[in-house]
């Protein structure tokens, strides 16, 4: 979804919890971070990605610009939720051209939203080349529809900030593209990207380097605290420290361990079901790899778990991997740190207007 044509650009991931921002600039040597920050959310400013008030995000997105020094005005940022609709659907071959003078009428029974309601962007899943050189009479393509109202949304809190928004684009897919320049893709490999933030689970499953499936789950880190507080009993701010695996006098380690447990158990099941549906749709058995990222990464054995019940390699991302970065400007340890909740704003940063 483009506005304005700009080629320097800062990635701002804006979550339920906080907002992340990222600058990544273009070298002779591969891609390099210039900048990165976070700054924390006050509670139910962002609820299940809706904007519930947009002074105090506006006010926190200011305070990161001023303490970041950002040059850059033009922003790339992203949305997910029941405002998103994402598919994978066959149409007759036609050129990319001709495709994008139909795509409302194509995809519109495609789409639970008015058609006048949403902004529609699509793209062939397959060289059209090739296609034509095959004589394929079918093709796939991937549509995603945003109901107008969330990107204006977003877009007015970034303009009130006195930012420009030059691309809207969707949570699951800036993980993907932080993905794909970090890692080598295989081929016939399926890879289940999946991203557990406080409030929303991002799910993109890859096939061949290309989304397959992708799903968004109502369900994140909040449960965690939600579930500590109603069992121990505790406040907000000591839940937000448990969950962390911070003791807090008083409270029963034990206890504390099984809450975590038991929560992690109950999203492992959301996120096992959405591989059943995958499965399912597709006729593909098997998932080769699960690549975790968010703020739920930081819960202790997370990652473990979830390998002992699929049997599969599990890995939390690190969106840094092949990214440089200045070790006078950027703590080695801080970056490791913070890589797994940095995987959006990567994949914001690295995008272009003209890409």
């Amino acid at each position: 979804m483009v506005f304005f044509k700009k080629k320097e650009v800062v990635g701002l991931d804006i979550g339920s919890h906080s907002i992340k921002l990222v600058e990544i600039k273009e070298t002779g040597k591969g891609m390099e971070l210039i900048n990165f920050g976070v700054m924390p959310l006050q509670p139910e400013a962002v609820v299940d990605g809706a904007i519930m008030d947009a002074s105090i995000i506006v006010d926190t997105i200011q305070n990161l610009i001023e303490v970041q020094k950002v040059k850059t005005k033009d922003v790339v940022t992203s949305v997910s939720g029941t405002s998103v609709i994402i598919k994978k659907i066959k149409l007759p071959f036609m050129t990319e051209e001709e495709l994008a003078e139909t795509i409302e009428f194509e995809a519109e029974q495609y789409i639970p939203f008015d058609i006048s309601d949403v902004n529609i962007d699509f793209q062939i899943l397959e060289s059209e080349e090739l296609l034509e050189e095959e004589g394929a009479d079918q093709m796939e393509v991937l549509i995603v529809a945003i109901k107008r109202e969330k990107i204006d949304d977003y877009t007015n809190l970034i303009l009130e900030a006195g930012m420009n928004p030059v691309i809207v684009d969707v949570d699951a897919f800036a993980i993907e593209n932080s993905y794909e320049v970090n890692y080598d893709l295989k081929e016939k490999e399926i890879v289940a990207l999946v991203d557990i933030g406080a409030a929303v689970m991002n799910i993109n499953i890859l096939k061949n380097g290309l989304t397959s499936f992708t799903r968004d789950i109502f369900l994140g880190g909040n449960l965690y605290t939600q579930n500590i507080q109603k069992e121990l009993g505790t406040t907000f701010e000591d839940a937000e420290a448990i969950k962390l695996g911070i003791g807090m006098e008083g409270i029963s380690k034990e206890k504390a361990r099984r809450i975590i447990e038991r929560t992690t158990e109950e999203i492992f099941q959301e996120v096992n079901r959405s591989f059943e549906f995958f499965r399912s749709a597709t006729g593909d058995e098997n998932i080769d790899k699960i690549v975790l990222s968010g703020g739920c990464t930081k819960i202790k054995g997370m990652d473990q778990f979830f390998s002992q019940r699929v049997n599969i390699p599990v890995e939390i991302v690190n969106p840094f991997k092949k990214i440089h970065f200045d070790e006078k400007l950027f703590d080695r340890e801080y970056i490791k740190e913070i890589a797994p909740l940095a995987a959006v704003g990567v994949g914001l940063a690295i995008r272009r207007v003209d890409d």
